[in-house]
């Protein structure tokens, strides 16, 4: 992964920036001695999207201006002075997997990295970033278990131009999922950072299932079921516009609910009747990853954490905990965060779509 040193000082303020495909959402952190504290945050949207296929798989930024320019809105609207920041790449944008390696020298694993990895990656080594970390094992000692992370340098550059555009000191550029995983798993408040943890991002566009075992990433797996299909599903049924099926599925979501009270004159199920077959499609997906971590290691999912906007939805997390039988909750990324108390209901609810950025933010402050 894409990582510039400037200074050795750690800075006391950092920012995280989550570019998605509908929204661009910044979270500043402050760190005061061991505690990191809230310092502000902001999202905006627009009509078109700020991530669009670049025709090899990937997502690529749309328009390199219009990001720059939401970003400097929001920084100017939320009052943020801070220069520092990391910046998330698409999990669809990224490359990473796990392998095992015999007893080796530090300095051959490299070499013996860009070998295994070469028949899993769509591009030519020389086109991607290559970082990778040891999670089980220790040189010259015991064989090793690694995880490896590829990421396109064309993207690097996109990224690198954003941060000039908006006058911003770029840091690390890191995939999603690792930075979710630091704000919503990888703390001791719960005890998630000992357990086997099934980590469900269901963005716009996308959903992305992962397991992490004691805070190390296992398995993950993206696939385009995700808000904006559950949105279409009820705007084509009902022959609604987007805008109002978005509505609808927000306030009804799987719940039966007397709509006709609500001047919708609906029956009470509709809504379940038209969102349950898509649900269980991302179900059913969920379960494969999990199936085959089971295969793969023998251990079975401790616990299931829901992030991303559609993780709100109403009915939806009791509708998983049913279905995959085990616990089921929803992120929420600033619970290891200081911040003024009644900032806490608000901050509950944005939890699920914040997960990223404020990983972000604390990769800075490590």
């Amino acid at each position: 992964m894409f990582q510039a040193w400037k200074n050795l000082f750690k800075p006391k303020k950092f920012l995280g920036i989550d570019i998605g495909t509908s929204f661009i959402r910044v979270v500043e952190i402050e760190r005061r001695k061991s505690e990191y504290r809230l310092g502000n945050y902001g999202y905006l949207g627009d009509d078109q999207p700020f991530l669009a296929s670049n025709g090899k798989n990937m997502l690529s930024l749309s328009d390199s201006k219009t990001v720059a320019e939401t970003i400097k809105a929001i920084l100017e609207k939320t009052g943020i002075k801070t220069k520092d920041v990391n910046f998330s790449i698409p999990d669809f944008n990224s490359f990473f997997t796990s392998f095992d390696l015999p007893v080796m020298d530090k300095k051959e694993i490299a070499g013996a990295i860009k070998y295994q990895v070469r028949p899993f990656v769509l591009l030519p080594l020389e086109e991607l970033d290559l970082d990778w970390l040891i999670i089980e094992g220790q040189p010259s000692k015991t064989p090793l278990k690694v995880l490896v992370v590829a990421i396109p340098k064309e993207i690097i550059v996109q990224y690198q131009k954003i941060a000039e555009l908006v006058g911003l000191d770029l840091r690390f550029l890191e995939s999603e999922v690792f930075s979710l995983a630091r704000a919503v798993i990888n703390n001791d408040k719960f005890g998630d950072n000992k357990k086997v943890v099934g980590l469900v991002d269901i963005g716009s566009w996308s959903t992305t299932c992962s397991v992490i075992e004691k805070g190390v990433l296992k398995n993950s797996y993206s696939f385009n079921i995700a808000g904006n299909e559950l949105t279409k599903v009820i705007d084509k049924a009902l022959n609604v516009n987007y805008n109002k099926a978005e509505e609808l599925k927000k306030k009804y979501g799987l719940l039966s609910a007397d709509s006709a009270r609500d001047g919708e004159n609906l029956p009470p199920d509709t809504f379940p009747k038209i969102l349950t077959p898509l649900t269980d499609s991302i179900l059913r997906e969920i379960k494969r990853v999990f199936r085959d971590f089971y295969r793969l290691e023998g251990k079975e999912i401790e616990k299931v954490v829901l992030s991303g906007g559609t993780a709100l939805m109403p009915g939806l997390k009791e509708y998983f905990a049913d279905n995959l039988q085990k616990e089921v909750v929803i992120a929420n990324p600033f619970s290891n965060l200081s911040y003024p108390k009644p900032l806490e209901p608000v901050l509950r609810e944005l939890g699920p779509i914040y997960g990223v950025a404020v990983g972000l933010a604390l990769k800075g402050l490590e």
